[in-house]
């Protein structure tokens, strides 16, 4: 028993560089991931015309921009609403509070 003890503060060392090992690995996948999603979804546009492109305030000299434009607004629009619903369910538990 007590041998094992011993190991215990090396096992904690092994379990925290694991745990930084796969973060790290989750990070580089989830960035491959985007970056293939990014590649197809500016490929399928750019089976359209220049006017449906056009239709949606897109261009093919400037896609693979007006995607990224897209993304990064998208990106910024899920942070808005996490930090609306955040500021909500804050507000109804100090109502709940209150009311108690």
């Amino acid at each position: 028993m007590t041998t094992m003890l011993n190991h215990l503060p090396h096992m904690k060392t092994c379990a925290a560089v694991l745990g930084q090992l796969f973060h790290r690995h989750a990070q580089a996948c989830e960035a491959r991931l985007e970056e293939r999603d990014m590649t197809v979804i500016t490929a399928t546009l750019m089976r359209l015309s220049e006017r449906q492109l056009n239709r949606i305030g897109m261009s093919r000299r400037t896609l693979a921009l007006d995607v990224d434009d897209l993304a990064t607004r998208a990106d910024r629009e899920r942070q808005i609403c996490r930090e609306v619903l955040e500021i909500v369910k804050c507000g109804e538990s100090r109502r709940a509070i209150a009311d108690d």
